[in-house]
């Protein structure tokens, strides 16, 4: 390991931090080794080599408690934590000792301590919005409700960068969907472009089938590139490996599956005569 410092400085850092502050040990290292060392990069030093200055060891919980904070704050918390917010519990505490905790300080108090609140900050499945079924007016003051009214989505309203009928995008997997209505649930405003498309050539696609491209380009749906195909063959194909960029390729690889199926359900009919 390479250091940037000679090796006495090392030593006598990791000496003499166990008795002196991080200026004080600064002053000294400087002018002992000509080092330029402030309060701050000493204790940057200090915790990347992990020399640690043990100012403040030796104390117990109890001790520590006690010089930084008022008597029996701890235990408070600790025994009414247990379902309380971190907003709640710092009124708590500051109505009962004078202290000025506040969300932010109480819940870093918590954490530092091992104090659990049992909150998460999650809705849990099954429970309810405290303004599941309430008016605006009910739950909100008037001053909210007139700020919000510049903001609120009016009956009707489309955002302005709202995809329009016939606008194409594509999905996580790679897929395009094309819009074909303005209006209905999502799988009514939309439609699997290369579905559409063979469905547009052919008709309706059989049950059981499924529209696969010949070059293994979701975004290439021309009706040349489609072809379709039962689950079976797509599976066969896969584990085969016949699936390839090369279109025709693919479809020697589909004739072959289509062999290779009839020959094993015609030795399967055999068997069962």
């Amino acid at each position: 390991m390479k250091w940037k410092y000679p090796r006495e400085v090392h030593d006598f850092i990791r000496e003499w931090c166990k008795h002196l502050r991080d200026a004080d040990l600064a002053r000294e290292c400087n002018e002992r080794f000509g080092t330029e060392f402030t309060k701050e990069s000493m204790r940057a030093f200090r915790g990347n080599h992990g020399y640690r200055n043990g100012m403040g060891h030796g104390r117990s919980k109890e001790e520590y408690m006690k010089a930084n904070y008022p008597e029996g704050l701890y235990e408070y918390v600790r025994d009414n934590s247990w379902g309380v917010p971190s907003k709640e519990m710092a009124d708590m505490v500051n109505e009962r000792f004078g202290t000025h905790f506040t969300p932010s300080g109480l819940k870093q108090f918590r954490q530092r301590h091992g104090i659990k609140s049992g909150l998460t900050g999650w809705f849990r499945e099954g429970r309810e919005p405290g303004n599941k079924g309430k008016r605006m007016e009910e739950y909100a003051s008037p001053e909210a409700i007139a700020r919000s009214a510049k903001t609120r989505f009016k009956p009707g309203h489309h955002p302005v960068n709202e995809l329009q009928v016939g606008d194409i995008r594509q999905t996580r997997d790679g897929y395009l969907l094309r819009k074909k209505s303005m209006e209905g649930s999502q799988w009514e405003r939309w439609e699997v472009l290369h579905r559409a498309v063979w469905e547009e050539h052919n008709g309706p696609i059989p049950e059981g089938m499924m529209v696969t491209f010949l070059d293994g380009d979701k975004t290439n749906c021309s009706i040349e590139n489609l072809v379709l195909i039962t689950k079976r063959e797509n599976q066969m194909l896969l584990k085969r490996g016949y699936r390839t960029g090369d279109p025709e390729l693919t479809k020697a690889g589909i004739a072959a599956i289509r062999l290779e199926i009839r020959a094993k359900d015609r030795e399967k009919e055999r068997a069962e005569k």
